[in-house]
């Protein structure tokens, strides 16, 4: 029998974080489209900076000397634990999956968080059914989405020079009714206020679907706080917000790693539902894909990443319009640590028989 250790990387330890953040990126990414996984870069800073009332914790699995799997654990205050877990495919259906998810119910547990509420995300059937194995439901699907970049940005750029050429990429109309301000970088201090207020909304409204909601809204003070933590990791923002009048009413971000700019990641996008159906987060999404060419990293970009949740019609729709297309599906499910599983070995003492 040959044993499997799994043992927890020790956030100062550069060497072990970037084998780990290899083996989840193969993972993740395995038989998979054009998929983001963060940049080597932006997880030494991440595990090097923890975030206030956050913990971060990375777990290895090594095979002898070779790292075959791996997971990490997000725990925040009074939220869900986040748990993503990854097995290199050649050594799949061998029990690495149980024996890390072993070893998290154990960490929750020496946390005295025996009843915590945890989720997770997959993006195969194999993966549902394991969860479900586990005591998790699904609580929410999601599509992913890949946009063609350059594709788009060259109908975009070349939408006017032939006034009879037909195209798919929707034109921004004029509405005298809204405005849109767009920039690069931090929000600008005399619309933070506002910026803040639709950040709020949208912890309020993002569909989770049966997915257990927690609301923590951040103030001004934390949204400064985020851009400066994601400036120290790489990112670089670009975000449009739509006013009616003095109103603001929606918003949409993007974000692109200068340090792995080939996928693009669109983050949300929210319309106040007061002013949805007149064509306000058509023109935020166009606003902001606009930006892109002023930042420096996209010159090699390739897709923009979305997600959308499958029984959002309204949005599927304009994604598509836009030029999306679906890649694959995610699946979130939610489940309790089940402390009746926990034995007594310590993580670094659990064994899977790999003949």
């Amino acid at each position: 029998m040959t044993e499997i250790r799994i043992t927890r990387i020790d956030p100062a330890d550069e060497h072990d974080l970037l084998a780990w953040n290899e083996v989840m990126r193969t993972a993740y990414t395995a038989d998979r489209t054009a998929t983001w996984w963060r940049s080597p870069e932006a997880t030494l800073t991440q595990f090097a900076t923890p975030r206030t009332g956050k913990e971060d914790i990375a777990l290895i699995g090594r095979l002898g000397d070779e790292a075959i799997c791996g997971a990490e654990v997000n725990l925040t205050v009074d939220s869900p634990a986040d748990v993503e877990l990854g097995v290199l495919p050649d050594h799949r259906r061998r029990g690495c999956g149980a024996a890390l998810a072993e070893a998290v119910e154990q960490i929750l547990t020496d946390r005295d968080r025996t009843s915590a509420i945890v989720q997770t995300e997959t993006y195969c059937a194999a993966g549902v059914a394991f969860a479900r194995s586990r005591g998790m439901r699904i609580g929410n699907e999601e599509h992913r989405l890949l946009l063609d970049l350059p594709a788009y940005l060259d109908a975009d750029a070349n939408r006017y020079k032939d006034s009879g050429a037909s195209t798919t990429v929707p034109v921004v109309k004029e509405d005298p009714d809204f405005s849109v301000t767009s920039w690069i970088g931090g929000c600008p201090e005399d619309i933070l206020e506002d910026w803040t207020r639709l950040r709020e909304q949208m912890d309020e409204d993002v569909p989770l679907g049966d997915l257990t909601r927690v609301v923590s809204h951040a103030g001004t003070a934390a949204i400064r706080s985020h851009e400066e933590r994601m400036d120290e990791q790489g990112w670089v923002l670009v975000s449009s917000m739509a006013h009616v009048g003095d109103l603001a009413v929606g918003y949409t971000e993007i974000m692109v790693s200068v340090d792995d700019p080939q996928i693009v990641i669109q983050e949300d996008t929210l319309v106040d539902r007061t002013y949805r159906g007149r064509g306000i987060g058509r023109a935020l999404k166009v606003a902001n894909l606009r930006q892109l060419p002023a930042v420096e990293a996209t010159a090699s970009a390739r897709w923009v990443q979305t997600y959308t949740a499958t029984n959002n019609g309204p949005m599927l729709a304009l994604n598509r319009d836009l030029g999306f297309e679906v890649v694959d599906t995610m699946t979130a499910l939610e489940g309790r640590v089940d402390s009746r599983r926990i034995d007594s070995r310590r993580i670094d003492e659990r064994r899977v028989d790999q003949r």
